[in-house]
């Protein structure tokens, strides 16, 4: 080949491993999508894991020789994984040994379960369906609930929520829209149960760890989601006991004004006056002055509704900051509150 031959080759740009095996195999899920950066992202700790995925949507549409380009390059970027692809099509592909391929709809509860039960349990779900949103939904409402722990679950082009032709609507965003603010319920159901606590929600919400957007996909992790809103805190709760044991343990190694304040505030939010007012006088022994500790100590006198210790501790504090204007201000109404207590 000569110089200038040479010259005019365009170079190889530099991209994820992902993404250049859906170059080599022909995905659309680079190039006319820009999916597979962030699949990398996502997987790339699961690439060497023995993983199971399931794939809906197989490409090629009703043609039984078309399709399974992402098949093969999930079975490339997952050499120790086991690949499934579904689709409402029969398809007569050899994508390996790793790699099976089952007809069915997606929308089918009893075909999407015996799916799960004979290669699974699933820790990736790619939807790449029909991306309608009505039977996005229901996917997602029959796998999730079965997907491994840890596992993702991912659905593509989302854009289809916002388009009539799919049974969306770009007014109030369509089915697949509404299935995401659902999952964002659920996955703060602990706090929304504070002001309404009859409020329903589906039995998996206490597994979705965390949902995560990008253009035209949604990713929801499941995951523990168990923990408690810091308005409903109990002491019981396993986060809780994790957040105890840390901060004792670092209150034992190197005890320190703000170590103590955190872990009174705590106790307060748990409502263990007791054990709050127990750590309030061994850190006031050690250091009467310090502004984390005089304002816990603050605190857990409001919560115990002793307006003595309350205006005696914010004296103290607003003895720190004579020249704030607003702490002033709070000390001067605390004070006229107390003595017309008294009166």
């Amino acid at each position: 080949m000569s110089g200038s031959q040479e010259a005019s080759t365009p170079p190889v740009e530099e991209v994820d491993p992902l993404t250049r095996l859906a170059v080599v195999h022909g995905t659309d899920k680079w190039g006319a999508h820009f999916y597979t950066p962030v699949y990398h992202q996502l997987f790339a700790h699961l690439r060497d894991k023995p993983v199971r995925l399931l794939e809906i949507g197989i490409g090629g549409y009703q043609f039984a020789r078309l399709g399974g380009a992402s098949l093969a390059m999930w079975a490339d970027y997952f050499p120790h994984g086991r690949i499934l692809g579904i689709d409402l099509f029969a398809k007569t592909l050899d994508l390996g040994p790793r790699v099976a391929v089952r007809q069915g709809a997606q929308d089918d509860v009893a075909f999407l379960t015996r799916m799960s039960a004979e290669h699974g349990p699933f820790d990736i779900v790619i939807d790449d369906g029909s991306h309608v949103p009505a039977h996005v939904t229901a996917s997602f409402n029959i796998l999730f609930p079965l997907l491994a722990d840890r596992g993702l679950y991912v659905i593509e082009d989302v854009q289809s929520t916002f388009w009539p032709q799919f049974g969306g609507s770009a007014l109030d965003g369509g089915g697949t829209m509404h299935l995401a603010r659902a999952i964002l319920e659920h996955l703060h159901h602990t706090e929304i149960r504070i002001v309404q606590p009859n409020r329903r929600v589906s039995d998996f919400a206490k597994s979705i760890r965390s949902f995560r957007a990008w253009h035209n996909i949604f990713a929801v992790e499941k995951g523990d989601n168990t923990e408690p809103s810091n308005f409903d805190l109990h002491l019981d709760n396993v986060h809780v006991v994790r957040a105890l044991r840390t901060i004792k343990g670092e209150l034992m190694r190197a005890p320190t004004p703000a170590v103590y304040a955190n872990l009174i505030d705590i106790q307060l939010r748990a409502r263990n006056l007791r054990e709050a007012w127990g750590l309030v006088e061994e850190a006031l022994a050690k250091w009467p002055g310090a502004p984390a500790v005089l304002f816990a100590a603050y605190n857990a006198a409001m919560q115990s509704g002793n307006k003595a210790l309350e205006l005696e501790f914010l004296r103290r504090l607003a003895a720190l900051e004579p020249d704030n204007g607003e702490v002033q201000a709070l000390l001067a109404r605390t004070e006229a509150e107390a003595a017309s207590a008294g009166r």
